[in-house]
């Protein structure tokens, strides 16, 4: 039996910080996102995640649901470099955090899917 969750908003590549290793928002919710990285990280583990918003960064914190290898093709380059695809359930969301979530989320903010 599947869970309801909130709907999954395609972002603008935003960098993200997530514990000490630097990548791109893919998708946000009200309640997590993925991210692209470039190390894998381990499911179930809980770190702080840092989204540099223009406004101001936006530190949430999150538990890993899913870890999984993406390629990454480059234009004209004859090697693939190897990132990862990591899904988050936030398990923080501190006052002000909520905001910048429901202006990445517009109108989508407290639907389910």
């Amino acid at each position: 039996m599947s869970q309801v969750r909130s709907v999954r908003v395609p972002t603008l590549p935003i960098a993200v910080r997530v514990a000490g290793v630097n990548g791109r928002l893919v998708n946000v919710s009200a309640t997590g996102a993925l991210v692209q990285v470039e190390q894998s990280l381990t499911k179930d583990r809980e770190c702080p995640i840092v989204l540099t918003l223009e406004t101001e960064p936006i530190k949430l914190r999150g538990r890993v649901v899913r870890s999984e290898a993406v390629p990454v093709h480059l234009t004209g380059a004859t090697w693939q470099r190897k990132e990862y695809a990591v899904a988050f359930v936030f398990t923080d969301i501190p006052r002000g955090a909520d905001d910048a979530l429901r202006m990445l989320c517009g109108e989508q903010f407290d639907k389910r899917e």
